[in-house]
């Protein structure tokens, strides 16, 4: 058998609460400054705190912006986010052999990913009002039920796919 090695990268969609919180550190970066820019015994340090200011505004608006880097690799799915685009995080590594079932959140599975028996939700894709979301419900070690909510393309859903043809559900198997 040949090596299976699908990626993809997912960028996390801008809501208006995102975009609230990155004008909010610009205007406290420059409310800082000018605070040292008018109190006359603060002005010889305005330089300092300017940059400072600045450049702690630069890095707190790019570490809210997310990408999420979705790796199959011979029936293992990793999940990086990717922060900033300078740093990333493991969000899940998951053999998919252990999916109950893989799914398009659609009216037609919506039974299967608002069950009430599910512990844990881990939500991977751009955004929740997306329509290209699927779902993927398994148990982890511990025996919890997990639901994952991601955005595969199709070169990643038919390399699960081949993994577990009977667990696919999409209308196609």
């Amino acid at each position: 058998m040949y090596d299976v090695f699908v990626e993809q990268i997912v960028e996390q969609r801008q809501d208006l609460k995102t975009a609230l919180i990155k004008m909010l550190i610009v205007l406290a970066a420059i409310l800082v400054s000018a605070v040292f820019l008018v109190v006359d015994i603060l002005r010889l340090f305005f330089p300092f705190v300017f940059a400072a200011s600045i450049y702690g505004a630069v890095i707190l608006v790019r570490s809210r912006n997310f990408e999420f880097e979705y790796s199959f690799t011979n029936g293992d799915l990793d999940i990086d986010r990717i922060i900033g685009r300078r740093s990333r995080k493991r969000e899940l590594s998951v053999s998919v052999r252990s999916f109950e079932i893989m799914a398009p959140m659609s009216e037609e599975f919506r039974r299967e990913y608002e069950s009430q028996s599910i512990g844990k939700t881990v939500d991977v894709a751009s955004s929740p009002k997306s329509e290209s979301r699927w779902f993927a419900k398994y148990r982890d070690d511990s025996g919890t039920v997990i639901l994952l909510i991601f955005e595969p393309n199709e070169r990643v859903v038919e390399a699960i796919r081949k993994y577990i043809p009977r667990k696919v559900k999409d209308g196609k198997s």
